[in-house]
Formats: structure tokens, sequence, C-alpha cells
């Protein structure tokens, strides 16, 4: 089970010169031993407002023996250029969502 850290989630479009537009997620989900796999993943379809990014947490438990610790797994998404003029990014995990607004970087 994974659980989405709130406060850790960020995105922004990166603008820099000489390159495409890059939208960049980044973020953190806590799991209950170590031995996890985590990546954030483009939901197909995406929802009915085109403005909003949804991108599901895909999970995988170890296969074998695993210690009982709690372990963080940094995510990142990349996107570039962005399919639309995203507003929010939505991230969920299966358990719950959390929204982002997208920050600019210039």
């Amino acid at each position: 089970m994974t659980v989405l850290l709130r406060n850790t989630f960020k995105v922004w479009i990166d603008r820099a010169p000489g390159a495409p537009p890059k939208l960049i997620m980044t973020g953190d989900v806590r799991v209950p031993t170590n031995g996890w796999q985590a990546r954030l993943t483009k939901r197909t379809p995406q929802g009915i407002n085109p403005k909003i990014l949804i991108l599901d947490v895909n999970a995988q438990e170890p296969s074998g023996e695993a210690l009982q610790e709690i372990t963080t797994i940094p995510l990142r998404y990349e996107e570039s250029p962005p399919q639309d003029e995203y507003g929010q990014v939505m991230i969920a995990n299966g358990k719950g969502e959390i929204v982002v607004h997208i920050g600019r970087t210039h």
C-alpha cells in the first residue's frame, strides 16, 4: 500500500531558452517495506477536463523477503512538450488523490 506524501509533490513548466517547454512533476510516496518499486504514469484515457493532467502511481511490492521498514520512494514524471496547457496535475494511488497547481519557471 502506498501513501502519497502530500507536501512533497511539486509541478512546474520549465521554459528554459533553447529547449521546448517541459512539464516536470516530483513527489514522494511511502511504502511499508523496502524493495518496492513505484513510478508515475499518465492515465489513459485522461479525464473530461483537458486542463487537468492525471497521473497514476504504479507500485509493485517486492517479490521476496522484505524488511519491515517504512521506506520513501521519490517519483518523477516529465512531459516535453506538455500535451496541453495544463493548470493542475492530479496524482492518484487507488486509495486517494491529491491535486497540485502548476507553477511556472522562465
